[in-house]
């Protein structure tokens, strides 16, 4: 049965080159910079409320105050913006041991006292120096506070949705490349023996597949089952982490469980990547294909029929 194309160190780095320029050429065309600005004026305004009230939620009526933040989740998120760093939702669920429901908190007092005194305790003397000082804030010192929280916030959002954005519509490239080679998308489902997965031609999205997740899982005409994992890297260092440590080891979890006669695992990539890592990783047993040349993807599907 044929196998995908192994790359040489020299292809590799090649194709990192050009995988690199495509992202750079397409960051600087970033369409998330208007959304980063909705973002920083939404919550610039919600910061204005918030921010001078500090004083007061450090006080005996505070716990009722965080029980009406939360009732909104911008300004929930607001809340835990407040600290430095900020805290996520499920380590304030943790450190606070409650439900961040506004219903919940409202409820109970003794609950929302601990929600508040978690933030109180963790708040950024930084950008709020006047509560630590025990003073009233100065106009310069609120505005300052006001602009440093909500850019920090639309800031972290904006990253987070890049990251997902580029996952997500390199996942679509793939199904669509899928899709013009004949393959059928059919439901996920989870697949802990290999008769579960997808009848020969056909693929489903992220599912379950032995001990561990994959992006797509496709069956070979050949009825070989391909998981492909979809990785997008800002970083030649935070490739390492997205291929080596992420896929590659998947790659290993998948023909320990399931064998190299009846798995074929791979990575489509798009972004920047270290080629000597990328080694590293076919020689785990990982196929490399990038997401700027899926007709390499296409030759692979139509060799194995």
């Amino acid at each position: 049965m044929p196998e995908p194309r192994r790359w040489s160190l020299e292809e590799l780095r090649r194709d990192a080159n050009e995988s690199t320029e495509r992202f750079r050429a397409g960051r600087l065309r970033d369409p998330l910079r208007e959304l980063y600005r909705q973002t920083f004026d939404s919550f610039r305004e919600i910061f204005r409320d918030l921010v001078p009230q500090l004083a007061y939620l450090s006080g005996s009526e505070g716990p009722s105050r965080i029980a009406d933040l939360f009732a909104s989740p911008e300004n929930q998120a607001a809340v835990r913006y407040l600290t430095a760093p900020p805290t996520s939702e499920d380590d304030l669920k943790t450190l606070a041991n409650t439900s961040l429901a506004a219903r919940a908190l409202a409820k109970d007092r003794d609950a929302a006292r601990r929600v508040r005194d978690v933030i109180m305790a963790s708040l950024d003397d930084r950008r709020f120096p006047w509560v630590h000082r025990g003073t009233v804030p100065t106009d310069v010192e609120l505005e300052a506070a006001i602009v440093a929280s909500a850019g920090l916030i639309a800031a972290k959002r904006i990253e987070t949705a890049r990251r997902t954005d580029a996952q997500k519509i390199q996942e679509e490239l793939v199904k669509s490349q899928l899709q013009s080679s004949g393959f059928v998308e059919v439901r996920r489902r989870p697949i802990r023996q290999p008769h579960q997965a997808p009848a020969p031609g056909e693929f489903c999205s992220e599912s379950v597949f032995g001990p561990t997740r994959a992006d797509i899982i496709v069956r070979l005409h050949d009825q070989r089952i391909m998981p492909i994992e979809c990785k997008v890297s800002n970083s030649a260092v935070n490739s390492f982490k997205r291929v080596n440590h992420e896929a590659a080891n998947k790659a290993t979890q998948w023909l320990t469980a399931f064998g190299r006669s009846t798995t074929v695992p791979a990575a489509v990539l798009s972004g920047v990547f270290n080629p000597e890592n990328l080694v590293v990783a076919q020689d785990a047993g990982l196929a490399i294909f990038w997401a700027h040349r899926l007709e390499d993807l296409a030759e692979f599907l139509a060799a194995a029929k």
